[in-house]
């Protein structure tokens, strides 16, 4: 379980299990804390596995071992899938993604397995006129490089109907009375705005469609995602 306490350089990592990547090896975590430098070994010492820490980047946690002492430590890596091991490190399992502020800091948030939740959800978009045509909208507080399920509160102006769906799917039309029907919205008159929460999930950009029915407002705020993790 990864742990921060916002606008910080350190994350903490719950002692915990994980088999590697290949699985050969269960890799036995104690608790640990990495900070944004360059990774060394041990606790509050660095975690990052090569170059210098970025701002307003995705970066993926993983739990690694060195077989010949069987030493186990973190790694983060902006590869979600193989990240630059220290010497003699040759096993790892991604475990968890972050998030660095405009300042190289991590923001905020909460697990609990595999849910991921933001201390302070982010509102993402406000498009105003987003067409009827299907919309690709990137989801800047979601992990890049992997598939989640993204978690995010949604709300339209009234007399429209809105479909969220993966962009692995077929697009299709948001109705009141055909397949796939809408995940938000209302036919008729109304001064209220819709809201309903979503779950969908995102490609390796952190993406997700939606099509409107009509040419109103969409307002979308991420709540979290859902990260299995490779089980």
């Amino acid at each position: 379980t990864l742990s921060t306490a916002g606008a910080s350089t350190t994350m903490t990592i719950a002692a915990g299990t994980a088999c590697d990547s290949t699985n050969v090896a269960m890799m036995e975590v104690s608790t640990i804390s990495k900070t944004t430098s360059a990774w060394a070994v041990g606790n509050a010492q660095g975690g990052l596995d090569t170059g210098a820490i970025a701002n307003s980047t995705w970066y993926h946690f993983y739990a690694i071992r060195r077989p010949d002492t069987a030493t186990v430590d973190v790694t983060f890596s902006t590869n979600a899938t193989t990240p630059t091991l220290p010497a003699n490190y040759t096993q790892y399992r991604r475990i968890g993604s972050g998030l660095t502020n405009g300042s190289g800091q991590w923001v905020a948030f909460t697990q609990d397995g595999d849910l991921f939740q933001l201390s302070v959800p982010v509102l993402e978009t406000t498009s105003a006129t987003p067409g009827t045509s299907a919309v690709t909208q990137t989801l800047a507080n979601v992990p890049t490089g992997v598939n989640v399920r993204a978690i995010f509160n949604a709300s339209v102006a009234q007399t429209q109907l809105v479909y969220f769906s993966d962009l692995a799917t077929t697009d299709a039309a948001p109705s009141g009375t055909v397949a796939p029907l809408s995940a938000l919205g209302m036919v008729g008159s109304g001064s209220n705005f819709p809201v309903t929460q979503q779950t969908v999930r995102t490609n390796t950009s952190a993406q997700i469609r939606y099509r409107s029915s009509v040419n109103g407002q969409v307002f979308i705020a991420t709540i979290g995602w859902t990260d299995t993790r490779g089980k």
